[in-house]
């Protein structure tokens, strides 16, 4: 492939969401919907063209995807100024929200990728983006909302905002050589792994993408927190692991899994240059869960996220291909899905204005059951479990929840000598 080819070629994650797209067009569980807290009077008119300049500097939002021949492949398109917010009641909250994106009109084939709106409030406003996954992440709120303030901030004083470009990367493509290799490596590592068990109703990828969310949510207290991040500590880990590892146990306690399955985890894929990219750039990888119920567990499941680290070159779609062992209508590899948020969500000025980003969960289901886990203000953890409507684990998210809270604390409380 040259080098003009490959500066074309989409990437494994936005193949991803565009086959996702393929299979179940418009579907919520392909769209990420953001919220930024405005703080202080809100000049609609002047946002909206603050949001235009973001539009126009970040390339990934202004891009379609289209076969080329057996290729997807990117093209830039002209950004097209984009409509004043939606202007919402006071007082709409995230869930109102996300009830009406099907009003979004997203084509990724046309590059119409964002749609937002605004509810105000007494202390300043919400500002919502929904962006098509294809062309955005968690770490991409982030980015968004600090050029946002940067755009906001010019707007306020009657200028036409302007922000330096934002090119999308090239995709990186693998040598024959390096993509056996990890082919091999990632066939050793999830030999043998069995789904995890399932009672009841077996959902396709498409049922997952269409079926509404139900959801059970808990809070991570401060001080548990603090003793999990202690934990970590002595063990050279971070408290990912523990909340994993207690994750895995819910879920073999509740399914008797045989203690071995895989949990599928997003990573982010973001090199030196990409750190003000707006996309996706992230791969989604099996962490094999095995012998959970030892007292090393979770150094054991620390291991196997590193290892997934060291080798994430390879594209979750290639490491199915490689390692699938069976057909079935279910997700191959892993049925539960785990996502920890972890990152600093700063304060932006913008004149008058202060801006942030506000933790949110997923709109659409990923898995046939996923946790988010997000580090929110006074160091506690706020953690959500979802699954599909009339799915194997509808009606269950309580108990899952409540055996999450039980391991979490005996992880938080054991001792790692």
């Amino acid at each position: 492939m040259t080098d003009s080819q490959l500066a074309h070629e989409a990437s494994a994650a936005e193949r991803q969401f565009w086959l996702a797209e393929q299979v179940a067009r418009k579907a919520a569980a392909n769209i990420a919907l953001g919220q930024i807290r405005i703080q202080g009077p809100v000049d609609v008119p002047a946002l909206a063209r603050a949001l235009d300049a973001v539009v126009q500097a970040h390339e990934a939002l202004h891009t379609a995807f289209v076969l080329d021949g057996q290729r997807l492949v990117r093209e830039v398109v002209a950004p097209m100024p984009g409509p004043t917010p939606v202007l919402l009641a006071a007082g709409t909250v995230f869930d109102d929200v996300a009830a009406r994106l099907d009003e979004t009109g997203f084509d990724v084939q046309a590059g119409v990728l964002h749609w937002s709106a605004v509810a105000p409030d007494e202390d300043g406003a919400s500002l919502y983006i929904a962006v098509h996954h294809i062309a955005f992440d968690g770490l991409s709120h982030e980015i968004l909302t600090s050029d946002l303030a940067d755009a906001y901030a010019q707007a306020l004083t009657g200028t036409d905002p302007y922000l330096p470009p934002r090119p999308r990367a090239a995709a990186t493509s693998l040598g024959a050589a390096q993509r056996d290799e990890l082919a091999a490596h990632w066939r050793t590592t999830l030999a043998g792994v069995a789904d995890l068990p399932c009672t009841g109703t077996e959902l396709s990828q498409r049922d997952l993408a269409r079926a509404p969310l139900v959801e059970h949510r808990t809070t991570c207290s401060a001080g548990l927190a603090q003793k999990l991040r202690d934990r970590a500590r002595e063990g050279a880990k971070t408290p990912y692991a523990l909340l994993l590892t207690a994750y895995g146990r819910a879920l073999a306690e509740l399914t008797g899994a045989g203690e071995d399955f895989c949990i599928g985890t997003p990573i982010a894929t973001r090199g030196t240059d990409q750190e003000r990219e707006v996309g996706c750039l992230l791969n989604t990888v099996p962490i094999r869960m095995r012998s959970l119920d030892a007292p090393d567990a979770a150094d054991r499941v620390w291991d196997a996220v590193v290892d997934a680290v060291l080798h994430l070159e390879l594209p979750c779609e290639h490491i199915v291909a490689h390692c699938r062992t069976g057909r079935s209508r279910r997700m191959p590899l892993f049925q539960a899905l785990f996502a920890y948020q972890s990152w600093t969500r700063t304060v932006h000025e913008a004149g008058h204005a202060r801006l942030w980003t506000v933790p949110v969960k997923p709109v659409g289901a990923q898995a046939e059951v996923q946790m988010q886990v997000c580090e929110v203000e006074g160091d506690a953890f706020d953690v959500v479990v979802q699954t599909p409507a009339g799915g194997p684990w509808d009606g269950r998210l309580a108990d899952l929840v409540a055996a999450f809270d039980n391991h979490l604390e005996r992880l938080a409380t054991a001792s790692t000598s």
